[in-house]
């Protein structure tokens, strides 16, 4: 199983839109709205690194992100 967190930052005033979006994603398993730097934090959990880099993918396709990081856990 690979793990890791998704930092995003999206448009202004679409947090929310983004966060509910991210949601319908397969393999995303938490998403929470954050104030800072960065505006949401998606939890992804996958049962491979392929899987977890299509994931990845489709995240970053979402039309209201503007920039993110990601930070892979490793147990």
């Amino acid at each position: 199983m690979v793990t890791g967190y998704v930092l995003i930052t999206t448009k202004p005033g679409k947090e929310y839109d983004v966060a509910s979006e991210l949601r319908k994603i397969p393999n995303v398993v938490d998403v929470d709205v954050t104030y800072g730097l960065w505006d949401i934090i998606a939890k992804i959990e996958a049962p491979s690194l392929v899987e977890f880099d299509r994931t990845l993918a489709k995240i970053r396709e979402l039309k209201d992100i503007e920039q993110t990081a990601t930070l892979v856990s490793h147990a």
